[in-house]
C-alpha cells in the first residue's frame, strides 16, 4: 500500500483546466480522515476532471474528483474553486460569497433538513466535507452525481412542469424551514438579519461598483439595439423599454434588495437561495435516461442568500426556469403548490405563528415583479443559448465590452428566446411595469 507521498494522481485526458495544485493526495487524505474518523485512511491515487461545461458556472470551476484508498475503497468528490477573475473575485469578496456558501451548506442545511423532515428525510444540497482560503478559495462537497443527480441540459428550452412542481416544492420547504429557524430566538434572527442581510445587491450600488447590475445594464441596452427591427415586438413596448435606459440600473437594484423603503411592510420573510435558475439545480430520475421520471431536486451554490420576501426567489425562479408553455400557462398552479409546501414545512417544523395566506405569496411576488423583466432581457438568453465554440459563456466574458456582444448576438436571436421575451413583455405592458 503506497504512503501519502507516493499516492498518484491521474488527470483526466480530457480535462480542459487541471486541478490546483494544492488539492494534492496529502489534503485529500485529511479530507477523508474528517469525514471518516472510524476508519483508518490511506489515499492510494485519485483522479480528477472538470466537472462543467463554460455556462454552467460562471464564478468558479468546477472539478469533480474520484479517490481511492485503503486498496479497494472509492469515495466521489466535487471541488469547486472560486474564480481568481478579478472582477469576480473583488465582488465575490464584497457581498461575501464564500463565507455565505459555506456556512449555509455546512450549518444551515443540516438543520432545515430535521426541521421539516418527518416521514421522509428531506435534502436541500451536498454536504460540505471541507472549506478552506488558503491559497484560494474553495469548497468539498460530495458528489451528487454519484447519488444520482445530474444538471439539467439548459439548451432545451427551460424545464417541463414536472420539474418545476419539485423545484416549488423544495424551495417552499426551505423558505418554510428558514421561517421556523429565526422563530426560534434573538440570536437566530441576528444571524439572518446581519449575515444574509443582502444577495446579489447591497444599498448604494450601481452600475461602476456592481458587475450584476452592469451585466443587466449591458442586457437592456443589447436587446434594444438588436430588437429594433422585429417584426414580432411592438413599437410602443421598444419605445418604453428606452425610456427605461437611463434609471434601469436603479430600478434593478431597487427590485433585488432585501428591504424596500419604496414599499409597504413585506408580510414574510424567508432566507431566499438568490440565485434559483436551472444551473444552480440537480435533479435526480428513476430512469436516468427519461426526464419524465424526474423525482426530486437539489440546490447548490448557496452564495446569494439574503434573508427578505420569498418574491426574490419565486419571480426569478418562475421566468428564468420553465419552458415557455410552462411560464404562459402554470404560474398560478406552481404558486399555489409553494404556498402548500411552504404551509406544511412550517407545519412540520411546529411554526407557532400565522402561517402566510396565498394571498401573501401573491403579494411578496408583484412586489419583486420588475425581477422577472430583468430575467428576461439579461438571464433568459443565457439559458436558451444554444452551445458554441465560438466563445464561452463565462461572467468574465459577459462583462467584458467586445465578448459580451459577440455573445449577446448569439443569444438574443435564437427564436426560443424572442418567442419567451416577446411574452413577457406583452405581459408586463399589460400590467404597467414598463412605465
Amino acid at each position: 500500500m503506497s504512503s501519502e507521498s507516493e499516492a498518484v494522481y491521474r488527470p483526466d485526458a480530457v480535462a480542459e483546466k487541471q486541478l490546483p495544485a494544492f488539492l494534492d493526495a496529502p489534503l485529500l487524505q485529511h479530507i477523508l480522515e474528517e469525514n471518516l474518523p472510524e476508519e483508518s485512511i490511506e489515499v492510494d491515487s485519485f483522479t480528477a476532471a472538470i466537472a462543467t461545461k463554460p455556462g454552467d458556472n460562471y464564478s468558479s470551476d468546477v472539478y469533480r474528483i474520484v479517490v481511492h484508498y485503503n486498496g479497494s475503497k472509492v469515495i466521489p468528490l466535487v471541488a469547486k474553486i472560486m474564480s481568481e477573475e478579478e472582477t469576480v473575485k473583488q465582488f465575490g469578496e464584497r457581498i461575501g460569497a464564500f463565507m455565505k456558501e459555506v456556512y449555509t451548506c455546512r450549518n444551515l442545511l443540516p438543520i432545515f433538513s430535521q426541521i421539516v423532515s418527518r416521514t421522509k428525510a428531506i435534502k436541500f444540497g451536498a454536504h460540505c466535507v471541507y472549506a478552506t482560503r488558503d491559497p484560494a478559495d474553495a469548497v468539498v462537497f460530495q458528489d451528487l452525481k454519484a447519488l444520482g443527480y445530474r444538471m439539467p441540459d439548459r439548451t432545451r428550452g427551460g424545464l417541463d412542469l414536472a420539474h418545476c412542481e419539485l423545484i416549488m416544492r423544495k424551495i417552499g420547504l426551505f423558505h418554510a424551514a428558514s421561517m421556523v429557524y429565526v422563530a426560534r430566538g434573538p440570536m437566530e434572527r441576528q444571524l439572518f438579519t446581519y449575515q444574509y442581510s443582502h444577495g446579489m445587491v447591497q444599498p448604494g450600488d450601481n452600475e461602476s461598483n456592481n458587475p450584476g447590475l452592469k451585466m443587466f445594464a449591458n442586457g437592456l441596452d443589447t436587446f434594444l439595439e438588436l430588437s429594433a427591427d422585429w417584426p414580432e415586438l411592438k413599437r410602443e413596448i421598444w419605445t418604453k423599454l428606452k425610456a427605461l435606459q437611463p434609471t434601469y440600473a436603479k430600478r434593478c437594484a431597487q427590485c433585488l434588495l432585501t428591504e424596500r423603503p419604496d414599499q409597504p411592510e413585506v408580510t414574510f420573510r424567508v432566507l431566499n437561495h438568490g440565485d434559483l435558475w436551472s444551473s444552480n439545480m440537480m435533479f435526480r430520475y428513476e430512469d436516468a435516461a427519461d426526464e419524465g421520471t424526474v423525482r426530486d431536486v437539489l440546490f447548490v451554490d448557496y452564495q446569494l442568500g439574503s434573508y427578505g420576501s420569498p418574491g426574490l426567489d419565486l419571480v426569478y425562479c418562475l421566468h428564468n426556469c420553465p419552458q415557455f408553455e410552462v411560464r404562459e400557462s402554470s404560474t398560478d398552479r406552481l404558486l399555489r403548490l409553494y404556498h402548500e409546501s411552504l404551509c406544511e414545512g412550517l407545519l412540520n417544523g411546529g411554526y407557532q405563528q400565522s402561517f402566510p395566506t396565498f394571498d401573501d405569496v401573491l403579494k411578496e411576488y408583484e412586489r419583486h415583479e420588475f425581477i422577472g423583466l430583468v430575467s428576461g432581457l439579461s438571464m433568459l438568453p443565457i439559458m436558451l443559448m444554444e452551445r458554441t465554440d465560438e466563445v464561452e459563456l463565462t461572467m468574465g466574458n459577459l462583462i467584458d465590452a467586445e465578448k459580451a456582444v459577440k455573445i449577446r448576438n448569439i443569444q438574443y436571436q435564437g427564436k426560443l428566446y424572442r418567442r419567451s421575451v416577446i411574452s413577457i413583455l406583452e405581459r408586463f405592458h399589460a400590467k404597467g411595469l414598463l412605465d
